[in-house]
């Protein structure tokens, strides 16, 4: 499948193609980005649309035009079949998010200033997190203990590390199809990058609230400002910063950990 994903009024087109195969829609990682999806988007983070975005909004601006946009927006859901790939129901839910999120977000634009935008959006982000994927977030800032004693220093991983990551990735739902780089446990670092991020390429373009423009608000403070506070080495933790290549699909995600 192929989608033409333009950004900022047209200035920028990429064509991205999806991978496809038997293992890619019905292999280990897809049941895992199938289930994450269900348990950490779902269930866990859509609601930051409903009980968080969507009351502010009503008392921001026209309730009722509010509830109509919110409406039209949520009648645009993808339904899911019994017989879709595992694959293609990650893609689904995590379409669906996204486009309603990104909804929300330009909506919140238009009422308050930047600094406020963001304060509102980070902040529900990290304190929604905090609160409903504690033991996720745990799992992320256990990488120093996980990796103490290993000296590991390469550019690329090894065929099992590699192995291992493409197939029972945890994060993976967040991304879609990712790589190792640059792996250092000396140092405590590793890059990872992301080729064609799920944020981009799951909802269809013309289902979007801006079906003119790449869906980048979400990216830049629900991952990467929501992610970077959350993950910001305090006390020797996990720091992680994201480089977004907009208006391209890709992203450079950094990790430290000592």
């Amino acid at each position: 499948m192929t989608d033409a994903i333009t950004f900022d009024g047209g200035a920028a087109v990429k064509a991205v193609s999806a991978k496809s195969g038997f293992w890619y829609h019905w292999g280990p990682q897809a049941w895992i980005d199938m289930w994450m999806s269900n348990s950490m988007l779902v269930k866990r983070a859509m609601p930051i649309v409903t009980h968080s975005l969507l009351p502010i909004l009503r008392l921001s601006g026209d309730k009722d035009a509010i509830d109509a946009g919110y409406k039209d927006i949520k009648s645009r859901r993808e339904t899911l079949y019994w017989k879709d790939s595992p694959r293609e129901k990650w893609r689904k839910r995590y379409g669906n998010f996204v486009r309603e999120v990104e909804w929300g977000l330009l909506e919140l634009r238009k009422y308050y200033s930047q600094a406020q935008y963001e304060e509102i959006v980070i902040g529900t982000c990290v304190s929604t997190a905090e609160e409903t994927t504690a033991d996720f977030i745990a799992m992320m800032q256990s990488m120093a203990e996980k990796n103490e004693g290993k000296t590991t220093v390469r550019a690329e991983p090894s065929r099992w590390e590699k192995f291992l990551f493409d197939t029972f990735n945890p994060a993976g739902f967040l991304t879609g199809p990712a790589e190792m780089r640059d792996i250092n446990m000396v140092e405590g670092s590793m890059t990872m990058y992301v080729p064609d991020c799920g944020w981009h390429t799951c909802a269809a373009q013309a289902s979007l609230p801006n079906p003119e423009q790449l869906p980048a608000e979400g990216c830049q403070l629900i991952c990467k400002g929501a992610f970077e506070a959350l993950f910001n080495g305090d006390n020797g933790g996990l720091r992680m910063e994201f480089e977004p290549h907009l208006p391209e699909t890709s992203c450079t995600v950094r990790m430290r950990w000592k």
